[in-house]
């Protein structure tokens, strides 16, 4: 009995429900999102958390996240650096988008 096979097919299996389930809003208190902007915001949200993953993983040893512009790195972590600052900003804008929305509404 493979256990973890069964977690992986109770996991996808969540995901789909969840994903076809309409009254699962964002809402975390008083921070409110229309519905329509749910997955672009899941999307950004899960693409800011795999670019933060690679880039610890990929960053050189004994250096901290916030000072990867002053050391001289490969083009391949400065790419991801700038393409994680990317979706974060992104991501924090269209939360602030709508949070407007949802109040004019």
């Amino acid at each position: 009995m493979n256990l973890s096979k069964y977690a992986k097919v109770c996991f996808f299996a969540s995901l789909t429900l969840l994903s076809a389930n309409r009254a699962v809003a964002f809402n975390w208190g008083f921070v409110r999102v229309p519905d329509w902007m749910d997955p672009y915001l899941a999307l950004f949200f899960i693409a800011a958390l795999f670019g933060c993953l690679v880039l610890q993983v990929i960053k050189p040893c004994g250096v901290r996240v916030n000072q990867l512009h002053r050391v001289k790195t490969s083009p391949l972590v400065n790419f991801v650096r700038v393409l994680f600052i990317t979706i974060y900003s992104m991501f924090i804008i269209m939360l602030f988008v709508g949070m407007a929305l949802r109040r004019h509404a």
